[in-house]
């Protein structure tokens, strides 16, 4: 699998939208997730955020496309839950913002394989079919659909990363 932009790729599918803290922390305590905000200083936060950026950049910049796809797997995942929580808490918006990320992580990974591969064409259908439920899920506000394309996503990843230990040993 090529991306031909990875750090574009990555970075396009990364950045939160704005969430208003308060209310993900309350519904994050129902749900027993923790979010946490602990610096109260904007300055801090923002210079926090610009070295979390800068970082991202460099791992983006240094990895190779086995590991750009995991981060792309990993990206999926957080928007997908992201809108669970969004679902939980009444925002339609920010429910759809998340799962239009998700979808567009989706459908870079499906444009980015290599169909001469047998592989690619699997797999093309499995994105192509979670890619098609985040649709449906979000169409319906249906948090358990996409509590279902997150354990898939899971699964996806997992054996992602058992495929980059047994090629590097290989």
């Amino acid at each position: 699998m090529a991306i031909n932009n990875p750090y574009a790729a990555y970075k396009r599918f990364s950045t939160n939208p704005q969430i208003d803290r308060r209310k993900v922390q309350e519904k994050s305590n129902a749900a027993n997730v923790t979010v946490t905000n602990s610096s109260p200083n904007p300055l801090a936060q923002n210079h926090a955020g610009k070295l979390a950026n800068h970082y991202l950049e460099n791992a983006v910049m240094t990895a190779t496309p086995e590991e750009l796809t995991l981060m792309l797997y990993d990206g999926a995942i957080k928007f997908m839950n992201q809108a669970v929580v969004h679902i939980q808490m009444k925002n339609i918006q920010g429910a759809h913002n998340a799962i239009i990320r998700a979808q567009d992580i989706f459908s870079e990974l499906m444009s980015s394989l290599n169909m001469e591969y047998e592989v690619s064409k699997g797999l093309y259908s499995l994105y192509d079919f979670i890619y098609s439920s985040l649709i449906q899920a979000n169409l319906s506000k249906d948090a358990e659909q996409i509590r279902e394309m997150i354990s898939l996503t899971r699964e996806l990843r997992e054996t992602w990363a058992q495929a980059i230990k047994i090629a590097r040993k290989g």
